[in-house]
């Protein structure tokens, strides 16, 4: 069958989790027959649109996606305007789908390519599915903080925002999500209820380790991702320091605390790391790279601030067998119970020294801590036929 894959970044232009899941379904839908094109972005100016690869062909749009942190708020509000008012690349959609003539349109972050490309598949006759990766059709830039759900609750111009995008996504055969979270958190706001939802975990080329390391002693922390804010790595290094006085105070040993990532914090944190020798800043490194330091760690520690739904950085982590401290809400929480991962309080200080603690004194006792009890990776054939089974 032909399917039509869409999410607005794609390699090489830019990896994040929606990314690698589109890229996996792509390859592996290829490889077991299927005719696949991917619809995504590509930076203004840049030549190539339109790419052939191995198994499946790409085509990209060029767009100003990409240069959206370095806009007024003013200036994105305006550039945000085609995709609410159902404008953007329309005509686009259309020649695409009637060319390709796809027998499914599975699509997933929709900012930048237009939301009311699912009314267009209805009107063609195509069946399309919306993967909802993160709270953007209730918020536009898709991060909600910590203690700003009334503020999404009560603002008038968000319940207008989201009776828009409830609007141009109704025509969706299935909505899926990664965690019961991000579904329950959409229905709380009467977000498409009606519709046929689906908790689908992403498929991801991931096997999960059997168990986890268990070091004698906790001593080397991790953290990746991207260098903001809201990721709440700001608030961790800085606290760092502390930290490891908390940590001598109990007779335990100093940790250091490796950052991998890139982001608006970068320099903040360069400079934390030349005061603190417990403090090591390595950039933005490769995937591989990546894997080989989750491989050295102890312990893999996600801070964030913001709502995270179904964090790859959390699966990566099971399947390298590295243990790790979760922030206790959203699919984070829910995602790093199911793996047997120790949660913490946000921005509590003294919550993750309990949960280090906690996990310090487990590791030196036990032999055997086993990993992924509670999830089963999903093949993408299997995510297929569980499309299909309930688009009919």
């Amino acid at each position: 069958m032909k399917i039509l894959l869409a999410n607005n970044v794609f390699s090489p232009y830019e990896r994040g989790g929606a990314e690698e899941v589109v890229c996996y379904l792509a390859e592996s839908w290829s490889e077991i027959g299927h005719e696949i094109m991917v619809v995504s972005l590509a930076p203004r100016g840049h030549k190539k649109i339109r790419k052939q690869d191995n198994s499946y062909q790409i085509v990209y749009w060029p767009s100003n996606y990409y240069r959206l942190s370095n806009l007024f708020k003013w200036q994105r509000f305006v550039w945000h305007l085609p995709d609410w008012l159902g404008l953007r690349h329309h005509w686009k959609w259309r020649k695409v789908l009637k060319k390709f003539q796809p027998d499914l349109v599975v699509l997933n972050n929709l900012t930048g390519l237009g939301f009311e490309v699912h009314h267009l598949c209805q009107r063609l006759g195509i069946p399309s599915v919306q993967v909802i990766h993160d709270v953007q059709y209730l918020q536009p830039s898709g991060l909600l903080l910590l203690g700003e759900e009334k503020l999404l609750a009560n603002n008038w111009l968000m319940r207008c925002y989201r009776n828009l995008t409830a609007y141009w996504l109704k025509p969706a055969k299935v909505l899926i999500s990664p965690s019961y979270w991000l579904k329950d958190f959409y229905c709380h706001y009467n977000w498409l209820g009606d519709n046929c939802w689906l908790k689908l975990a992403n498929p991801l080329k991931i096997t999960l380790s059997s168990s986890y390391r268990l070091p004698d002693q906790l001593r080397q922390a991790i953290f990746v991702g991207q260098l903001t804010p809201a990721k709440g790595i700001g608030w961790l290094a800085g606290q760092w320091s502390d930290f490891n006085k908390l940590l001598l105070a109990a007779g335990l040993p100093e940790a250091n605390l490796t950052i991998i990532g890139d982001g608006p914090l970068f320099s903040s944190l360069n400079r934390e790391a030349s005061l603190d020798e417990h403090l090591r800043l390595m950039g933005r490194l490769a995937h591989e790279a990546v894997l080989d330091q989750l491989k050295i760690a102890d312990v893999l520690i996600m801070p964030s601030f913001c709502y995270e739904n179904w964090p790859t950085i959390l699966l990566e982590a099971a399947s390298m067998g590295c243990l790790a401290l979760v922030v206790s809400h959203g699919g984070a929480q829910e995602l790093a119970e199911a793996l047997g991962y120790l949660t913490f309080e946000a921005g509590n200080l003294n919550s993750l020294f309990n949960a280090w603690s906690q996990l310090s004194l487990a590791a030196a006792k036990l032999t055997y801590w086993p990993a992924g009890e509670g999830i089963k990776m999903i093949t993408p054939r299997d995510y297929l036929t569980e499309i299909l089974k309930n688009i009919n």
